[in-house]
Parts: structure tokens; sequence; C-alpha cells
């Protein structure tokens, strides 16, 4: 069964917004959850194909309409889109309209304001078809890669990873959208009704050619979100979002896209994992997305051990750097030089994105961004600088020798405290420094601290995260 209702934000209870989206009760996953299997063996869902643009028929013109309206200028901060003429400014009304699909529960495609309408399969007119966790639809799946490719640009969807590949696939022709809350995005912090009806969002026009406009979506937002329900109450602070909008041979596309609900939503999929990294440890009482947290708090803890890791590609990958400044370009706060980032987290509100959705505020700022008295890593000009230091590994660490087991100390519906104890290598496979250290009493072999995980609005974060290297 679906069940509709006012959206409220995911995790927690928030101030009511009116707009209509789907809950699936029960979520689909057992007996009395309204949806039916197929008769006979599950078919295998098959990820879609990265959309590659369609070729136009169509000569392009000598002198392309504008893509501002007459009255635009740079540097302007509107109120509305009245800077953009018709044709860019619809394509991004679109993409606006599909960031519930994408970023949230991707079944509210069947409300989009758009052609074609999107229908769910269902025998009785009540039940949803469901093979496997995907939820059928009559539409053949051509309807939605349609829709994409006359709205985004091929790159963008690409970048959309497996909240496109697995949040929509290919069912036999026909479109599945999929029921697996890990695909879902969360929440914004400190959003509200209250700022959003007192704070809309804001543009400013960053810059413009025949063929490209950028523009930042300012969205705000309210630290007192849960306790404030007028204006004087609300405490707010912005957040400007690149948006790029590009002419193809097709007309505007959207190439980079966020919106003010769910913000940097792919940080949900960050930092990226390699095989290695999946090799590590975590303790199997855990759930599979409180393992993949873990995994991803892992992996951003090597950023303590030197902060220059941060922008080391082998680890973090960048396809596309900043190649406009230097490690040189280094600007000194509070007596200190910070060097600039240039890759994957160069800027500042996708590096705290990524790192919001995997710890607490809390541990990110007493323990993670600053500590002992010093700021590692801050925000200049919406760029990341980082305090150039180096604590070094732990003697005796090695991803093959170090072994670690994992202790259940406590564990509410709100909370899960979790002993760890590494066990360093002190045998032959060990380094005869670090044998010789742990004989002379300098270190020892074996490390205890403990983890805590607790729920958010939004979902589990990490609220003490510590390492055996």
């Amino acid at each position: 069964m679906r069940a509709l209702f006012s959206y409220h934000f995911k995790g927690g209870s928030r101030h009511e917004t009116d707009l209509v989206c789907i809950v699936w009760v029960a979520f689909g996953r057992g007996a009395g959850s309204g949806q039916v299997d197929f008769a006979g063996p599950a078919a295998t869902a098959t990820p879609a194909p990265t959309a590659a643009p369609i070729e136009s028929s169509a000569s392009p013109t000598e002198t392309p309409a504008p893509a501002l309206s007459p009255a635009a200028e740079v540097g302007v901060e509107y109120e509305d889109l009245s800077f953009l003429s018709d044709d860019p400014r619809q394509v991004y009304d679109l993409a606006y309209k599909l960031r519930y699909a994408l970023y949230g529960i991707p079944d509210n495609i069947l409300w989009q304001d758009s052609t074609p309408q999107f229908k769910q399969h269902s025998d009785d007119g009540v039940s949803v078809r469901r093979e496997g966790n995907y939820l059928l639809y009559e539409n053949p799946y051509s309807d939605f890669t349609d829709l994409m490719q006359r709205v985004f640009t091929a790159d963008f969807i690409k970048s959309l990873g497996p909240l496109y590949t697995e949040k929509f696939v290919d069912l036999n022709g026909h479109l599945a959208t999929s029921i697996d809350d890990a695909l879902l995005c969360p929440m914004m912090d400190d959003l509200s009704r209250t700022v959003m009806d007192n704070c809309p969002d804001t543009y400013r026009l960053e810059s413009a050619t025949n063929d490209t406009v950028a523009f930042a979506l300012i969205a705000h937002y309210d630290r007192n979100w849960d306790t404030s329900f007028t204006p004087e109450d609300m405490d707010v602070y912005t957040i400007e979002y690149p948006i790029r909008l590009v002419r193809t041979a097709d007309g505007w596309r959207v190439d980079e896209f966020h919106c003010t609900d769910f913000g940097y939503g792919e940080a949900l999929f960050e930092p990226p994992l390699t095989e290695q990294d999946a090799q590590i440890p975590t303790p199997d009482f855990l759930t599979e997305e409180q393992k993949q947290l873990y995994l991803r708090a892992y992996k951003m803890m090597l950023v303590r051990a030197g902060t220059y890791i941060i922008d080391d590609t082998q680890f973090f990958p960048c396809d596309t750097p900043d190649t406009t400044r230097t490690q040189a370009d280094t600007v000194t706060l509070d007596g200190c030089d910070y060097t600039p980032a240039l890759h994957r987290y160069r800027n500042w509100d996708f590096f705290y994105a990524t790192l919001r959705d995997i710890f607490t505020k809390g541990f990110l700022a007493d323990t993670y961004l600053s500590s002992d008295g010093f700021c590692y890593f801050r925000s200049v000009d919406g760029d990341m600088y980082y305090l150039l230091t180096e604590r070094g590994m732990a003697a005796g660490y090695d991803l093959a020798t170090t072994t670690m087991t994992f202790t259940k100390q406590e564990e509410t519906d709100e909370k899960i405290v979790i002993g760890v104890t590494a066990v360093y290598a002190t045998d032959d496979s060990g380094s005869q420094a670090f044998r010789q250290a742990v004989q002379d009493g300098l270190i020892s072999d074996t490390t205890s601290y403990t983890i805590t995980l607790v729920r958010e609005v939004g979902g589990w974060r990490f609220a003490s995260f510590d390492v055996p290297y």
C-alpha cells in the first residue's frame, strides 16, 4: 500500500512542509506491505547504462538565442530566476522538480509534472507489483532515460552514480525503482518550514556566455530549526551551491545541480572506497548500512595521520583538479599557514557535507576539524584549506598483520557503543624495530578504544571514532 502525507524530514520529526511525497508502509520488506511479488523466479535488475547525449538532427543556428534576460547582471543577487531566458529557466525548473525522485524516494517521480506521466504496475489497483527490491512501472524504461536526457547532461547523469544506475533500473524493458533506503540521501541539517517560508532561496549570477550559464543557489538554514516557530527565533546561515547550465545541440541542459533540501546529495557515497578499503574488518553485529558507514569513517580518518592526505589522489581521486592555484598559495590565519586543497575536497561545503554524513557535529568540531587548540581544516572564501600537520602511523600497524576484535558494549535504539582491541604483529611478520620497541617497553603491541554510533535526524552518525593506525 502507498500512503500519502505532508513531507517530513527523514529520520526524525521536523516542522511539516506542504510537499506531497510517497512513503512505503513497512517499506515493503515483509508480509502486509501491500506489495506483491511476481510469480516465478526473480529476475536480476539490470543497471541503467550511462546516458549518452541524444543526437540532434537540427542544424545549429548561427546566432543562438540569448541565455539571459535583457536586464541580467553578473554579480547581482536575485530573488527568483528572472535573470535567465525562457529555455534555460524551464530546464532548470524541471531539474528542480526531479530532486525528490533523484535524492529522496524514487517513486516521487509519480508526481512529476512532465511528459510522460509515470504509473506503477498494479494488478488490483491497490498493491504495487514488486520484483526483488524493486517496484515496477507500466512505463518503458526509456520514458525515464528520455526525461533525464531532456534535463541533464550525460556528465551529470554519470556523476549521480548509484542514484541513477541502482535507484532506477531496466527490468524486462520497464522502469523499476529501488526500495533500498541506503539510496535515500539525508535531508540537510537545520531545515524547517519556518526558515523555508521566511528565507526563501536566492540566486547570484556568476558568469554567462552564449553556451554556459553559472549561478549560485543561496540556500538558507536555521540553526534553531527544532525550536524556532517565528522569524525572531531563527539563527540563519547560508550555503551557496554551484549551478551550471550548458547549451547542447539539443538545447539547454543542467550540467551541475544541487538543491536546498539535500545539499550535496552525492556526499552519501563519499569517500570513494576501493577493494582494499573493503577489506578493513568491521563489527559483524552492525547492519550492512552501518558497516558501510564504518568503512567511510575509517578512510576519512586517514587525514588525521597526515592532513595532506586529503589532497592525495591515490586515496581520493579527482578528475578535475583546480589548476588556477598551487599548494604554494597559502594563507595565514591566526598565526598559522594554511594550504589550499586542490583536488576532490577543494570545495569546503562538499568536504563538510561528506564528513557530516559520517560524523556528528560535536565530533567534527571538537576532534576532527579542530583539537588541542589547533584548527586543522577551515573554509576560506568557500574553499577548503588545511594546516599541514602529520602525526604519522602507529608503530607496527599493517593492514595484513594487524588484527581487530569488536565487542558490543552498549546498544539501544539510539546508540551503539563498540569496544575495539587492535593487536599488532610481534612475530616475524612485524618489523624488527617494532619488536624491539615492544621489548623495550616503549610501546604496546595492543591498543583498545571505544567507538560510539548514534542515531540522528538523517541516519546513524559516529559521535566518536578511532583507528588502529
